[in-house]
């Protein structure tokens, strides 16, 4: 089975608000977009059309599962038949977790599996508008929240997550600053590149992780650079290809590795995939150097050296990195090395614990993901 929502996209597509069916919708967001008045011009098109709203705005970075727990209350005691996930990832994922919450409250957030049907969708159902341009979660079936207890994050997912409606607006995500449209940006380029290796890839994965990674090297550095509209347009549907295609097959290492310096540190998540992924490219090698060669052709690069493909593709991560401003090192991340060495255990069980790591295509117990976490540190290339 191959999923994704409905998908309304192009400049003035947040009109689409007005024709969707509904009485009672909760909008699920953040403080900082209150104040920005990018909520108000979703209340007023749901208004429009004669809706009754209700907006949840404490919606943090790294959203925990006590935030969810929040939000969920507000939902049971509304009612809403609509729920809009509106703002980054983490108000996406709080969206969809509330979504979750409120159809089953029966069954705790850290039980859902992806291989269970809820029958979700008898109260309610969920719209999610980004307005960044990166985590790809208005198209996935999965969300991330971090445990309040033990600070990891939590990779949750089901199939009946995924969203009914996704509104990809570009003006919507116009405005965000270029250090934020550079982590977004390098994230979709790790979603692309690990859906394209991961082990449970498919043909139509595939195609999408393609065009999202043409699409990054093609249009980030443009989008970064403030002033090119039609870049930051196509690097905003880049992150719903590559959200579809990660739904649909998986991620890999750099996302376990990623969320997990993320919950630990408190740092970007997709400058922490962004660090993590030409190390995981090394380490996955043995089993992705003809993917890394596909990649690179329809790039329209020719290495005339297959032992060199695995080098050439990971030095040109970290070669958009530079350009967009993004530091490669885990120093670049805001972390001394006596902090990262201290907490390398906790990254390590994390990591292996995440359960993006369980389709990548090469398995790394603790002992080689704490391995890859001291080379990272180290600035070192891969070699085991």
């Amino acid at each position: 089975m191959f999923k994704c929502p409905s998908i309304y996209y192009g400049r003035g597509s947040l009109d689409r608000l007005t024709t969707l069916k509904a009485e009672r919708a909760l909008i699920v967001t953040d403080k900082q977009l209150v104040q920005l008045g990018l909520v108000d011009e979703v209340e007023k098109r749901l208004k429009e059309s004669g809706k009754e709203t209700k907006v949840f705005d404490e919606v943090e970075p790294d959203p925990k599962d006590t935030t969810v727990a929040k939000c969920a209350e507000v939902a049971e005691e509304f009612k809403p038949d609509l729920i809009v996930g509106f703002g980054g990832g983490s108000s996406m994922d709080v969206a969809k977790a509330t979504f979750f919450r409120f159809e089953r409250p029966d069954v705790p957030l850290c039980d859902m599996s992806p291989t269970e049907t809820y029958g979700l969708r008898s109260k309610s159902r969920l719209v999610a508008i980004p307005t960044t341009s990166g985590t790809g979660s208005e198209a996935s079936f999965g969300c991330v929240i971090t445990n309040s207890e033990s600070g990891r994050k939590l990779s949750l997912a089901c199939f009946e997550l995924a969203p009914d409606v996704a509104i990809l607006d570009p003006d919507v995500a116009s405005k965000m600053p270029p250090k934020l449209r550079a982590s977004t940006g390098i994230d979709v380029l790790a979603h692309g590149v690990e859906s394209y290796i991961c082990s449970m890839r498919n043909y139509f994965s595939d195609a999408l992780a393609v065009k999202a990674i043409q699409t990054v090297f093609q249009f980030l550095e443009k989008s970064f650079k403030a002033g090119d509209d039609e870049a930051k347009e196509k690097m905003h549907y880049a992150a719903t290809y590559a959200g579809i295609a990660m739904s649909n097959s998986g991620l890999g290492l750099a996302h376990g590795i990623g969320h997990s310096i993320g919950a630990v540190f408190h740092t970007p998540h997709g400058h922490a995939v962004g660090v993590a992924l030409p190390y995981a490219i090394e380490y996955c090698s043995e089993t992705s150097k003809d993917r890394y060669f596909e990649l690179l052709k329809m790039l329209g690069l020719v290495v005339t050296k297959p032992e060199e493909t695995t080098s050439k593709f990971s030095t040109m991560i970290k070669e958009l990195m530079t350009k967009i401003q993004l530091s490669t090192t885990i120093k670049g991340l805001g972390i001394s090395e006596g902090n990262f060495k201290r907490m390398l255990p906790k990254i390590a069980e994390f990591s292996e614990n995440d359960l993006t790591s369980y389709t990548s295509p090469r398995n790394a117990t603790v002992e080689e993901i704490t391995k890859i976490l001291e080379y990272m540190l180290k600035n070192k290339s891969i070699d085991f």
